[in-house]
């Protein structure tokens, strides 16, 4: 901090130094440019090293409006400081020491206004340049999303027609058509509906939270035919919520994640709760961990759930884990499809 400080200050007692030089190269028959030229380089200096220091280092901690009324008032004592050095300087040389033609007291009102209005100038200057980086950078963060969207949708297919899963599906199926064929039937119907979604929604980003409640229900049908009164999964979610959005598969691929690292079995059924509380949706689930596991996981699709939903809200998911459950709560969205 100290170091800041110092960093601060030198850059201003040179610019304090540099900000008088109109008033002195008049006497070296020096061009009007050389000096308002040293003059605004400094203080953009001197602007741009506050702005990075203290400004920038804690932008998360500042809202966008907090942050452009901290710029202004910087500016603001800018000016008055550069306007107050001018004034102050021709006072302590006196006029007598200086020329008193017309062109030096155009030059005298010129400097005066192009050092009162800099400071000014170059907020606009400075926000402009950070709109295009955010933008520059902004477009590699859609393109990241993008391409992490398509990978997790890609392994979330890839998962669902896996020989393990079409395995245990099709032997599911096969193991009821003889007992309960209308099961049967509704089993490969929402299977089959299961791929479709995920096909026809590859390249949406958000879709209604009616349309993932749909597909969560018809998920968790196959799981439950599969394991029977061991597997629950309860929706809580009122019909008003219908509308709100949210990105494809976030419901789907926090069920397949609770059913991947627990174990589901008459001694330890496995329950998840979804519902709404407080402006986020609630995914809970109890724990039953699995005493190994073949493949590690790599939280892929847990942190895609993240980066995408950093698109769409200011709020962020939160994931609480304890002994007995693992809970993500996930901020809603409220937009318009277009």
């Amino acid at each position: 901090m100290i170091r800041k400080r110092l960093f601060i200050i030198t850059w201003v007692i040179v610019g304090i130094a540099i900000s008088i030089l109109p008033y002195f190269t008049f006497f070296e028959r020096l061009t009007l440019v050389l000096p308002l030229f040293l003059f605004f380089v400094c203080s953009i200096t001197i602007q741009y090293t506050i702005q990075r220091k203290f400004f920038e280092e804690n932008h998360e901690r500042n809202t966008e409006k907090k942050l452009l009324l901290k710029q202004l008032v910087t500016a603001l004592f800018l000016s008055c400081l550069i306007g107050v050095i001018q004034v102050s300087v021709l006072l302590i040389l006196g006029y007598q020491m200086l020329p008193t033609s017309f062109e030096f007291n155009i030059f005298k009102v010129y400097a005066l206004i192009v050092g009162l209005l800099q400071p000014f100038i170059l907020i606009f200057l400075y926000r402009l340049f950070a709109l295009i980086q955010q933008n520059t950078f902004l477009k590699k963060e859609v393109h990241s999303f993008q391409k992490l969207s398509k990978v997790t949708q890609k392994k979330t297919l890839q998962d669902l027609v896996s020989p393990h899963f079409l395995f245990n599906s099709l032997n599911t199926a096969a193991s009821i058509t003889s007992e309960n064929p209308d099961e049967a039937v509704e089993f490969v119907k929402k299977l089959s509906d299961l791929y479709e979604f995920i096909l026809k929604n590859n390249e949406n980003q958000l879709i209604e939270l009616s349309e993932e409640l749909e597909i969560v229900e018809k998920y968790g049908f196959l799981i439950q035919t599969r394991f029977g009164d061991f597997f629950f999964v309860h929706i809580k979610i009122p019909k008003e919520y219908y509308n709100t959005l949210i990105p494809p598969l976030t419901l789907q691929n926090l069920v397949e994640n609770a059913l991947k690292h627990n174990s589901v079995t008459r001694k330890k059924p496995l329950t998840l709760t979804i519902e709404i509380k407080e402006g986020y949706i609630i995914v809970e689930n109890n724990i039953n961990p699995k005493k190994t596991l073949k493949n590690e996981s790599t939280k892929l699709g847990l942190n895609y759930i993240k980066s995408q939903f950093q698109q769409f809200s200011s709020n962020k998911i939160r994931v609480i884990q304890n002994q007995k459950l693992f809970r993500v709560e996930i901020p809603l969205i409220y937009q318009t499809l277009v």
